[in-house]
């Protein structure tokens, strides 16, 4: 088995790099590392010496972006490309069968396509792949052998998100409360893109220190504490609970029924992926990071998820997604739809 190609983190990036691949899907991570090699290269070409082209993997074609590497640009003595989404422009269709060429060869694949096209110099421009989902292969250790880099973009794991509160707090010359990163945690979610957003309101309105006065004051509450004051409700598993919060959300705060649905469906979808694990072995707080479960929700979802019957959590899913698509199809009230689904759900909580 071939060794895997080792990653590299944003700011090791150096701006000799001809092609730079952004593995994971954390935006603030994809934009530190583009920023780095923007700063890089301009050091290199002078202020007005580097040209940006940016483009959906799934509107343009693999060839003409091997092309826009090969032809100068007459903006900028140099051409940063980056292609935003190229597991679309290198994915293969699963359905269609494989592809021949005279002499009876399998046609190449995208990546080999790909592959083959980095071998040819371009010292002219500069390609970053932003990818979501990238699949290791043999194009890793080419892009390596090329001088390239496959930078690590995944989101940071749980006990690594506090560290990055205070580096977000440092880039702003703050300091930050251990209360404040909590609560500013629990409000904004672990997603850096948003923890950034937060922090730069929260360094406009101090001086030196951040404290969870402050982020009281400044980030308000997102529309998630009100989905899980329904999901508390529900994973309580009494039905006079979460009839009143839905009172509370649809009659006094007057919400549509949609983000109520939306709430349903999403714990239901959880708690079918947690009790089938559990049944299959699998310790659910393992799970946390991939159903997004932190704060207060964490817990009792999963000590729910761990001990409801899993055909009745996969059923219940069904149902969910069903009561939300009935009314748009005539078939029933929407209110009272979501009120069933409700109380289904929390009664199936109460074991």
């Amino acid at each position: 088995m071939a060794k895997k190609a080792a990653e590299t983190k944003p700011e090791a990036l150096g701006g000799q790099e001809p092609v730079v691949v952004l593995k994971g899907p954390e935006r603030l991570l994809q934009r530190l590392a583009i920023q780095t090699m923007e700063r890089a290269l301009l050091q290199q070409h002078g202020p007005d010496g580097v040209a940006v082209e940016r483009h959906r993997g799934d509107q343009i074609q693999l060839a003409d972006v091997l092309d826009a590497l090969r032809t100068p640009s007459l903006l900028a003595p140099h051409t940063m490309v980056i292609i935003e989404g190229t597991e679309q422009l290198i994915k293969e269709d699963e359905n269609a069968e494989d592809p021949m060429v005279p002499g009876g060869k399998k046609a190449r694949t995208p990546r080999q396509v790909l592959e083959e096209g980095l071998a040819s110099p371009f010292p002219n421009a500069t390609l970053i792949l932003q990818a979501d989902e990238w699949r290791p292969g043999r194009i890793d250790r080419a892009i390596v052998d090329l001088g390239g880099a496959l930078v690590d973009c995944k989101p940071p794991s749980e006990k690594d998100v506090p560290r990055w509160i205070d580096r977000l707090a440092e880039d702003h010359e703050r300091r930050i409360d251990a209360d404040a990163k909590t609560l500013l945690l629990e409000r904004v979610g672990p997603e850096l893109s948003q923890l950034d957003s937060a922090m730069r309101k929260l360094a406009g309105a101090s001086e030196e220190r951040i404290d969870a006065k402050l982020v009281e004051q400044l980030v308000a509450k997102s529309s998630s504490d009100e989905v899980w004051a329904l999901q508390e409700a529900v994973l309580s598993g009494d039905p006079e609970r979460t009839a009143q919060v839905l009172h509370e959300v649809l009659d006094i705060g007057r919400k549509s029924t949609v983000p109520a649905f939306w709430c349903l469906i999403d714990l239901a979808r959880k708690l079918a992926t947690l009790s089938i694990n559990a049944e299959r072995g699998v310790d659910p707080w393992s799970l946390s990071r991939a159903l997004k479960l932190w704060g207060p929700s964490q817990g009792p979802t999963l000590n729910v998820g761990a001990r409801i019957n899993p055909d009745v959590a996969a059923q219940l899913h069904r149902e969910a997604l069903d009561a939300q698509l009935a009314p748009r199809q005539g078939r029933g009230n929407e209110r009272r739809a979501l009120e069933t689904l409700a109380i289904r759900l929390t009664l199936a909580c109460a074991g």
